[in-house]
């Protein structure tokens, strides 16, 4: 195991001890991946979920699944799947429309803060599943991504050398904190309407 180096170069060109570790690698990309996966695993769950909880008796019985909006959904989280694996592959345009994306998301949880702030101090607290989201790791997400040393990664790293980088338990973990997190957003858009 080699020793990390925590000294930094200095302008006159000599070096200090920090004793900070330095970070060479990417920042973000499990966070951009776990949002990006979490909303395919929304979009794939939510046309059936009105259907389960009306038969476990959580909401009133439901007609049956739509075939037609089963199809879109599923394309839809097609969709999002492949973005998320952009993302983790290294994609450049991917870093890009992410950081867009999480930047607007920002905006939209902070119009649905104020928008529900009255629900959430009658009770009504699904709505802060969606709210946290979007409003405090969206931002996260797009700072970290928006960092020098991320950017620079996404300029040089290939497809191959990205993808074994976040290969192994990685997807793996990503993937079980996506489809817990799209599960609850869903519920949340479900039940929080109610």
């Amino acid at each position: 195991m080699q020793p990390i180096d925590t000294s930094s170069a200095n302008s006159a060109g000599t070096t200090e001890n920090t004793g900070m570790q330095a970070t060479s690698g990417p920042q973000g990309i499990g966070m951009a991946v776990a949002f990006d996966w979490g909303l395919a695993t929304q979009f794939a769950v939510t046309p059936f979920l009105p259907t389960i909880l009306g038969a476990l008796g959580i909401l009133k019985p439901t007609p049956s699944i739509q075939i037609p909006v089963v199809i879109v959904a599923l394309i839809g989280a097609a969709i999002l799947a492949f973005f998320g694996e952009s993302v983790r592959s290294g994609r450049r345009w991917a870093r890009i429309v992410q950081l867009v994306f999480n930047s607007l998301g920002f905006l939209g949880g902070v119009v649905s803060l104020v928008i529900g702030i009255s629900s959430i101090l009658h009770g009504h607290l699904w709505s802060l599943v969606t709210i946290v989201i979007l409003a405090f790791i969206s931002p996260i997400i797009a700072w970290r991504l928006s960092r020098p040393v991320t950017a620079q990664w996404f300029k040089t790293v290939t497809a191959a050398e990205a993808r074994k980088r976040h290969s192994g338990a990685w997807p793996w973990l990503i993937f079980i904190w996506s489809f817990v997190g799209g599960v609850l957003v869903a519920l949340s858009a479900i039940l929080g309407s109610r």
